[in-house]
């Protein structure tokens, strides 16, 4: 079953059409609303078209596209990489990216890296991917290790991770900014000492663990490089990922699936580092936590055990219970019967996920766009965050005509494809996985309950002051530096300029003299939220300006911003300064932040079609932390 943004896309059971009968659909459709024709496009890029249609599919994406955002992307390679040009344009165009995509020169790494004048340093790259392969680097390994003693291959492997790690420390050095993908090594498909090479010390196995154990220290020492993991991509490819024929005739290690496997991989990790990944799986359960409709077979007659086909529905659940794991915010959005539902998560002998795993659960007979509405407003979450997952076409098709906002994804027919249908997707990827991550779940169940709380109190001040709030404000340390920049990409809704920052740049930040940089963690009686809030402030001699200021969409509507710029007017007031200058950046998704500035005092001072700057006059301000809140300071 294959996904994208706003669409469903038919089971691969069912007939696709032909390259000739499809182009013909396009064709016939160009009179249409080209979002329309996008979805078409996007659908086919989707559902793994063959190899010799991406040209045809790039060019007319290209056409009909309207991408959210231009990265800049750089394949620095060993080997001949450049047919997946179309593809990775291709897959990154459905998704919403338009990729302004460079080649580097053929094995000419450390050249584009070191000169100044080089094709790498004209494109000021976002990322850059060194995709290297091991009989490229080093013959004498991939060949020639019989040759050698272990003394001999420990001194060729210290060498080549002395390359390598020289080769990334002079990127980050001239390209500070850029994200750093390395592609891992891999063992050849028929290594050296064959039936035991695994055990010996003069192997390819241990050889090539060795050295990707040198990639994985390297990328824990240094920010913002991340692996390929090359080998997963190999088993997921299948015998397709390593062509001879293109290896010997073109240096070109991959075969047509190992490309479109590998282009995947890469919008992947360009979705998470743009911030663009999902936040919150909102499941149906009919035939989707488990086989048959609980309504007609009972609690007894649903499969759900360790038999097929109840095996692939405890798989997806314990998917499930490792995504929530991951910070993946889980919802239920079901037509049932809600006494009977609860009782097959509270009695079912193999449940395995349970009630209070889910930050809400809408279990009624409404139609599921108004639940949808409703989770989304529970949650304080944008509708472009979610991926609802259900078995039934038309319930996706009226979900993704009025909500298109939500990607929708339909249970294949095959249950056994079941378990990987998400993690196949990547929706949810992320490059950083925090303590902050694991209790996302919590954060959100807590908030359900507050909205309850708002719901049945008789005026604002009453709900905030039982609230009982604790906001607690950090100069960002060290071990918080990820997090921060964790929330620069994923934080859309309050987040006056939408700047996003790498873990490099926050450390820049954190060490200059001329910046504050403060996160604010809020608790309640309801538990801990977490860190919901940053701010980074340059400071002038007459006015601080408010580089950035975000705070976690889960917090809206509860005063917060009200209690940290009133910190920061007093703090800046105490320091002698005039004034706090901030500016808003609108995008699509920040207008609820549009009137903050206005709300607290700012007035207007500039407004272009790209910001509009705002300015706070401290002598004249009026602006004090609401009583509601306790403030400590760390």
């Amino acid at each position: 079953m294959i996904v994208r943004r706003g669409r469903t896309i038919k089971n691969q059971m069912e007939k696709q059409l032909s390259t000739k009968e499809f182009r013909d659909k396009i064709a016939k459709l160009t009179d249409q609303d080209s979002a329309q024709v996008f979805r078409c496009l996007a659908d086919r890029v989707e559902s793994e078209p063959a190899f010799h249609e991406f040209p045809w599919l790039a060019r007319e994406l290209t056409r009909w596209a309207s991408p959210s955002c231009v990265y800049r992307f750089a394949l620095l390679s060993t080997f001949t990489l450049e047919p997946i040009r179309d593809i990775l344009s291709t897959m990154a165009l459905a998704q919403g990216f338009d990729l302004n995509i460079y080649f580097g020169g053929f094995q000419q790494l450390e050249q584009e890296v070191m000169s100044p004048e080089s094709g790498l340093s004209k494109h000021r790259p976002q990322g850059i991917v060194f995709a290297w392969s091991l009989q490229d680097l080093s013959s004498v390994l991939w060949q020639s290790t019989l040759n050698l003693t272990e003394t001999d291959i420990r001194i060729q492997i210290d060498d080549l991770n002395s390359r390598i790690t020289t080769l990334v420390e002079t990127t980050k050095a001239n390209f500070p900014k850029a994200h750093l993908l390395l592609h891992t090594f891999m063992i050849p498909t028929y290594p050296v000492l064959g039936i035991i090479d695994f055990l010996n010390p003069r192997g390819h196995r241990q050889m090539v663990d060795n050295l990707n154990n040198g990639l994985r220290r390297l990328a824990e020492q240094t920010e913002d490089v991340h692996l390929v993991d090359c080998e997963i991509l190999a088993r997921r490819a299948g015998a397709q990922w390593f062509d001879e024929r293109y290896w010997y005739t073109a240096r070109a290690q991959l075969g047509p699936k190992g490309l479109m496997t590998l282009a995947s991989e890469y919008v992947k990790y360009i979705r998470a580092l743009t911030g663009k990944s999902k936040k919150a799986l909102i499941i149906d359960l009919d035939n989707t936590l488990w086989g048959g409709i609980l309504g007609e077979d009972g609690m007894e007659g649903i499969a759900l055990g360790p038999n097929y086909p109840g095996n692939t529905y405890m798989a997806f659940q314990h998917e499930l219970k490792q995504l929530s794991k991951r910070g993946v915010v889980l919802a239920i959005n079901s037509k049932n019967n809600e006494n009977d539902v609860r009782k097959v998560f509270a009695e079912h002998d193999h449940m395995v996920l349970k009630w209070n795993d889910f930050a809400t659960v809408h279990v009624n007979w409404q139609d599921k766009v108004i639940n949808m509405r409703k989770i989304a407003e529970e949650l304080s979450l944008g509708l472009d965050s979610f991926v609802f997952v259900d078995d039934n076409p038309y319930e996706l098709e009226m979900v993704q005509q009025i909500l298109p906002e939500v990607t929708t994804v339909q249970v294949p027919h095959e249950p056994a494809e079941l378990p990987e249908l998400l993690s196949r997707r990547g929706f949810f990827d992320s490059i950083i996985y925090s303590e902050e991550d694991q209790k996302r779940g919590e954060f959100y169940r807590s908030q359900a309950q507050r909205i309850q709380l708002k719901q049945s109190s008789v005026n604002l001040e009453t709900f905030y002051r039982s609230l009982t709030m604790r906001l607690t404000v950090y100069d960002v340390a060290e071990s918080q530096i990820p997090r921060v920049a964790q929330l620069t990409h994923r934080t859309n809704q309050f987040n006056m300029t939408t700047r996003r920052y790498t873990e490099y740049d926050i450390k820049q930040f954190c060490e200059s003299p001329e910046y504050f940089v403060r996160a604010y963690r809020l608790e309640d009686r309801f538990g801990d939220n977490g860190i919901i809030s940053v701010a980074i402030i340059k400071k002038h001699n007459e006015s601080w300006y408010l580089d950035t200021f975000l705070m976690s969409c889960r917090v809206i509507g509860r005063t917060v911003e009200t209690a940290i710029l009133a910190l920061w007017a007093q703090q800046a007031h105490h320091a002698g300064v005039k004034s706090l200058v901030g500016d808003f950046l609108p995008t699509k998704k920040n207008m609820p932040a549009q009137d903050v500035y206005p709300k607290h005092g700012f007035k207007k001072m500039k407004e272009t079609p790209d910001y509009v700057r705002y300015e706070l006059e401290l002598a004249d301000a009026r602006l004090n932390v609401p009583e509601w809140f306790e403030v400590s300071l760390v």
